[in-house]
């Protein structure tokens, strides 16, 4: 049974809703990433890249004739170390899906760049940006970029991107993950590249350390000269490669994130016959992390529903500060893809876990995984239909069916304050 059921968990599809008002702090971790990245050109001017990625459920859509529309701004400003406006630029983007559901889906994303030609100097970027439905504006935090430092230390920051390829106008493209220069705790693998402005240097010494324990160490002899440049391709960011960029040695490391866990990431560069030695500090970032997972005692008590009573108990006898860990290993006899840190069991468990919690709450009742649908919804995910109808008294009863296991589930609504209670299994 217990195969069956992590079987289960594992083929069905994640279900998000949208971002409610009373959800924790916390769902500020949904992936609206910006960053900079910087690439010299053969001018000695730098090209500025401010990219960014917002997802579709962030924003504010309208109804429009079936479809559904939304407006978002962007506007970007640089400005010296003394405060003096050095550049400014605006990006306006309208969006169109057919279905609400489209609104809702996690996966779809809004991504793009304002590109900038500026001198070897300090800077702060800042951006606002506006949602056109809402009138609703936020400032960012602004970005420091030393270009002065940086052409001193002769590498450029790393750039994470997807392990695939993908084709941008008959031709392989590098797709940029986009995620503000961190490297995302996903089951997805992520490349790092390394651009030096010294392509002189062939071969770099290296160590990746992760939460002070070191992961990876070795030789990167693996690199090739380019051009870099940054284009849109269809909705995605690339790498591409351009005239005007100057060239650079750019060094790979393949699949950096498999063992990964969240925190931070001290990258260790070293050339002893170049005398080059660097240091460069990133994060690794668990984006759409579930909120049910931020709180391991209570992300332990949710296991009531795929465990008996003694092996949550055993789990909450740990001491407190070692629920992460316990937690962790707990799920790790499930995990499909133990040669990687992310485990896909875990995360769609408990993803499941804050659609109940959000979606299944009543009057009577303001944690929806405590009800019988979110009970249900957590063990066994979303139902493959739905049926509504009322009976001779008026009261609402939903027929949930899963195909696969050709089991199905009713639940009646009493009294009208959504409250539904399992009468059938």
């Amino acid at each position: 049974m217990k195969i069956y059921l992590f079987s289960f968990l594992l083929a069905s599809s994640i279900l998000i809703g949208q971002p409610q008002g009373d959800r924790p702090p916390v769902n500020a971790i949904v992936p609206f990433e910006t960053s900079v990245i910087t690439l010299p050109q053969t001018s000695e001017d730098y090209s500025l890249f401010y990219t960014y990625k917002i997802p579709y459920r962030l924003l504010i859509f309208e109804r429009n004739n079936g479809s559904f529309e939304a407006e978002f701004r962007i506007m970007v400003e640089i400005k010296n170390d003394d405060g003096k406006l050095v550049a400014r630029d605006i990006k306006d983007s309208e969006l169109t899906v057919e279905s609400f559901e489209e609104t809702n889906n996690p996966e779809l994303l809004l991504q793009d760049y304002l590109e900038f030609k500026v001198k070897p100097d300090k800077y702060n970027v800042g951006a606002t940006i506006f949602d056109r439905k809402s009138s609703g504006e936020r400032p960012l935090r602004p970005i420091k970029v030393d270009l002065e430092k940086l052409q001193e230390e002769r590498v450029l920051h790393p750039i994470v991107v997807h392990s695939e390829d993908v084709i941008c106008d008959s031709a392989n493209s590098i797709l940029l993950a986009n995620a503000g220069a961190k490297i995302p705790f996903s089951s997805e693998d992520y490349n790092l590249i390394i651009p030096l402005i010294d392509t002189s240097i062939t071969k770099l010494e290296f160590s990746l350390e992760n939460n002070n324990e070191i992961i990876l160490e070795g030789i990167i002899d693996d690199s090739k000269i380019s051009k870099l440049s940054i284009t849109k391709c269809d909705e995605n960011l690339v790498l591409t490669e351009s005239s005007n960029s100057l060239s650079t040695r750019n060094f790979i490391i393949k699949n950096i994130n498999k063992k990964l866990q969240e925190g931070e990431l001290v990258l260790k560069l070293k050339n002893d016959d170049n005398e080059f030695d660097e240091e460069i500090r990133m994060m690794v970032v668990w984006f759409n992390k579930p909120i049910s997972l931020f709180n391991s005692e209570n992300a332990i008590e949710l296991l009531t529903y795929i465990e008996s009573e003694s092996v949550v108990d055993e789990l909450l006898s740990e001491d407190e500060d070692d629920y992460p860990k316990a937690l962790q290993k707990y799920w790790q006899k499930f995990d499909p893809t133990p040669e990687t840190s992310f485990n896909e069991i875990m995360d769609e468990y408990y993803t499941r876990a804050d659609y109940a919690i959000r979606e299944f709450s009543s009057i009577t009742n303001n944690n929806g995984s405590k009800s019988d649908r979110g009970r249900v919804y957590i063990k066994f995910g979303k139902p493959d239909k739905i049926d509504r109808q009322s009976n001779s008294l008026g009261e609402v009863i939903e027929i949930w069916t899963y195909a696969a296991s050709q089991r199905s589930f009713s639940f009646i609504d009493k009294i009208g304050t959504g409250n539904f209670s399992l009468i059938e299994n």
